[in-house]
């Protein structure tokens, strides 16, 4: 292995949100943090690099991008994702809430509603409500241990209210990767109720089981409006460098959702934004293969053990993200009681279920990015804890 991986770097000291935002010590027991999406890895040797020429040139005003910035975006779509965009199709971004907050604030008025399904990322709830339009829910349902859409849920659900319908392609918690006919039928909901498709797709380069599908692709075919969003941050571990860009139908659309970022004072170009985001997908796509694979192999043995050993925890079927949603219904307590149990029995703090709304309780998310002697250390420990009380 090329890269350090399995080292272990000592984030407590810093001011790593994942480390500080909640307490990590009961009564002298440290809790590891496995709840944000971010890695526990350093950054590609060539996105650094990038940073430090940055740095070295001392001023750290308002920036424009180069056609180097645009280059790169275009040059891993087409690599990685077989998606050919011209410049005009592309737009910067601070961040993919940002992204979100700005198509609402362009194409949908007060009090509209957006369709989401759910379980689902909790910002989605804070921007939709932030920019004063109306959460509209369609719970996922499964099918033999694989989460899926309910589109006769759906049908019940929209609206003539219903303005937009926000998908997250693969999905996060749960890690499904959406095939293109799953993809196939909701552009014909869509079509049918005249909605146009916001496309998260924040992890669509870690995607383990099955072919990732950009909505994109298929939207173009039934010539169903659609923005897409996408970001380094969590292929390249660079979240906290705000970076992000919309992928749109061309001119007219990127004018229109500029001229929103600029009436509403959107944080315009970072000025690290260029650096980070050539140097990850110009220059480190060898860095991201060995921690894809690393990473896989983490999930891999995370959910045979699971099934394995510790019975009373269910695991859907997960085909991609560094995140592993685990159904803990079987443990028969609230869901105060569960993360407690976590927190003190295992010594983990998991994302809760409900963070990711209502149907989300009584599940955790696990994040599965950092060293596999940290997850063997985790892995113990929970075997541990509920061979105590199971």
């Amino acid at each position: 292995m090329k890269y350090k991986f399995d080292e272990t770097i000592d984030r407590s000291q810093t001011n790593a949100f994942k480390w500080k935002a909640r307490l990590l010590d009961n009564d002298g027991k440290k809790i590891y943090p496995m709840w944000v999406a971010d890695m526990e890895f350093d950054a590609a040797p060539a996105i650094r690099k990038r940073l430090e020429e940055r740095v070295k040139e001392g001023v750290y005003g308002y920036e424009l991008l180069s056609d180097e910035y645009y280059a790169a975006v275009k040059h891993w779509l087409k690599k990685k994702h077989n998606c050919n965009l011209e410049t005009d199709q592309i737009l910067y971004c601070a961040n993919m809430m940002c992204g979100l907050s700005m198509i609402l604030q362009t194409y949908t008025e007060e009090n509209d509603e957006v369709l989401m399904n759910v379980p689902a990322y909790g910002n989605f709830y804070n921007v939709i409500k932030g920019c004063k339009r109306v959460v509209v829910e369609s719970r996922l349902k499964e099918i033999d241990q694989r989460f899926t859409f309910d589109l006769a849920d759906m049908e019940q659900r929209v609206t003539e209210k219903t303005r937009a319908f926000l998908l997250c392609n693969p999905h996060n918690p749960t890690g499904i990767v959406w095939t293109s006919e799953e993809l196939e039928q909701i552009c014909l909901f869509c079509q049918k109720h005249h909605l146009f498709i916001i496309s998260d797709e924040a992890h669509f380069d870690f995607v383990f089981y099955g072919q990732h599908t950009m909505m994109k692709k298929i939207a173009d075919k039934y010539q169903i409006p659609t923005v897409t969003i996408i970001s380094p941050g969590k292929s390249f571990n660079v979240a906290g460098i705000q970076t992000a860009a919309l992928l749109v139908e061309g001119i007219k659309t990127k004018n229109e959702l500029f001229n929103t970022m600029h009436a509403m004072a959107y944080p315009f170009e970072h000025a690290f934004a260029e650096a980070v985001t050539i140097g990850a997908y110009m220059e480190s796509e060898e860095w991201f293969e060995e921690a894809y694979n690393y990473i896989k192999s983490n999930k891999d043995m995370v959910v045979k053990y699971l099934k394995e050993n510790i019975p009373v925890l269910r695991v859907p079927y997960s085909e991609a993200t560094y995140l592993l949603w685990v159904d803990c219904n079987g443990m028969k307590m609230d869901e105060e009681e569960i993360m407690l149990f976590w927190e003190n029995e295992c010594g983990i703090m998991p994302s809760a279920g409900s963070e990711f709304g209502d149907s989300g309780k009584k599940f955790i998310r696990l994040n599965l990015a950092c060293p596999t002697k940290t997850i063997e250390s985790a892995l113990e420990k929970m075997k541990k804890g509920f061979d105590r009380f199971f």
